[in-house]
This record gives structure tokens, sequence and C-alpha cells, in this order.
């Protein structure tokens, strides 16, 4: 997948503006004194065209993914809450998901409101990549193991915590195919309203 700023989930979004150059060689004939014909103009739209934008994709199946999701999470534990924030975001299944966004569904628990009802209602319109289809023919999943890293580690707040993690996801197929293995960097942004309420996300970033 290209795979997520899914997020972040956190939910970023990149524009990349792409600079196209036409090239050709220097064959124009010098001007001879003829003149010119006028260029045919381009065609026009008919007057009623319309663009129909792209359905998006379905929302996968209910269910637990083969490998599993993390249980009986501390929600008063900060790092708990990252961690399992930070597996389940990139544990995806491909026999009950249609596409990654169905693995971030699958953390509103743990997501603030505001940033839960994003992610619960997101639909991609873009069709999965070739990583994801190729998975999907071997009726593929992936597993994911956190590591807590601590680059530019700020100190916790009574109701303001920052956790970090680096991703190691696993490619697995149901017919013993191994496909890649990639690692990612988290980082998670949690409060709360106060030192008795549990954790909740209301940022991410994640990177390469």
């Amino acid at each position: 997948m290209s795979k997520r700023s899914r997020w972040a989930v956190v939910v970023t979004s990149t524009t990349m503006a792409v600079a196209l150059t036409a090239c050709g060689s220097d064959n124009t004939p010098k001007d001879s004194g003829a003149t010119a014909k006028p260029s045919t103009p381009p065609p026009t739209a008919r007057p009623n065209a319309t663009y129909s934008p792209p359905k998006p994709l379905p929302k996968g199946k209910e269910g637990t993914p083969k490998a599993g999701l993390p249980q009986g999470v501390d929600e008063k534990d900060a790092t708990a809450v990252a961690e399992a924030i930070a597996v389940t975001d990139w544990t995806f299944d491909t026999d009950l998901d249609s596409s990654p966004s169905d693995a971030q569904r699958r953390t509103t628990q743990w997501l603030a409101d505001s940033l839960a009802k994003d992610v619960a209602n997101a639909q991609p319109l873009a069709q999965p990549d070739a990583a994801w289809r190729t998975m999907a023919e071997h009726h593929g999943y992936t597993t994911a193991t956190a590591k807590r890293a601590y680059d530019d580690q700020q100190m916790d707040l009574d109701t303001e915590a920052f956790r970090q993690f680096e991703v190691t996801v696993k490619t697995l197929g149901r017919d013993d195919w191994k496909g890649p293995t990639d690692t990612w960097v988290t980082w998670i942004h949690l409060t709360r309203t106060d030192k008795d309420q549990p954790w909740k996300a209301d940022t991410m970033r994640v990177a390469k």
C-alpha cells in the first residue's frame, strides 16, 4: 500500500506538482513568405457531457484479522494505548478488508471523538495498489509488532502524552506465501480530560 499516511490517520494530505516539458527537433522550415494555414481548433466537450466521480470502495467485512488484535489494553496507560493503535493500524487481512482503511477503523475505540469519526467514515476512492492485490491473491494478511522509539521524546503531562514506535510489518499468505517486510515509524499524540480518564489519540503521523 502506499502505504498510509493513511492517516494519519492522521490524516495528512500531500499535493505533488509535476512539470511536463515537451521537446522537439529544430526542423521548422524558414519563413518562405507563404501564408500559414490556421491551425485546427481543439475539439470542445459536448455541452451535455457529464463527469461521474469514482464510487468509494465498499467497507470490509466484520471479524478479527488472521493475526489477531490487541487484547486487555490498559487505557489509563498511554504507552499501552499508543502501541495498540500502532499495531492495529497495520494489521490487515485481505479476506476481511477491502483496503487498509478497514484496519484503521478497528482503532476507533482508542481515538478521540473527532478523529474516530473521521476514520470511521473514511472510504477511499482509489483501488488498492499492486502490492495489496498480490497479497489478496494469496489470501494474505499482515502481522505487526511495535518497538518503542525515543527520538525527541517529550515529557508526559497529566492530560497529554506523546509516543513513538517503530512498527515492523510482515506480509504473509494463507498458502504459505511470504511477501515483503517493511518498517514504519508512527508518532501518536494522546490526550485525556483528567488523570482518571482513559487516554485517546487525537493525532497520528506515519513515515517510513
